[in-house]
């Protein structure tokens, strides 16, 4: 048996317009159900999270940029 590639073909998704108003509907029918005022709280602990998080996505995207950059510019014998 021959390998045809991946297990699962994608086919290009096309949406017509009736899906598309139907979904703008749904986020219309949804943001208008919900309350004006929101009133929330953030203590300082939820900062430090967002700054750890945006820090760690940075420093994760760096080294994923490096390993990219070597597989590009590794010398080859």
């Amino acid at each position: 048996m021959k390998a045809r590639g991946p297990l699962i073909m994608l086919k290009p998704y096309r949406r017509s317009f009736a899906s598309i108003a139907s979904t703008l509907l749904v986020i219309t029918v949804v943001l208008l159900a919900s309350p004006s005022h929101l009133f929330g709280y953030a203590d300082p602990g939820t900062g430090a999270f967002i700054y750890q998080a945006v820090y760690a996505a940075c420093i994760g995207g760096a080294f994923y940029f490096r390993k990219f950059l070597n597989r590009i510019f590794r010398k080859r014998p």
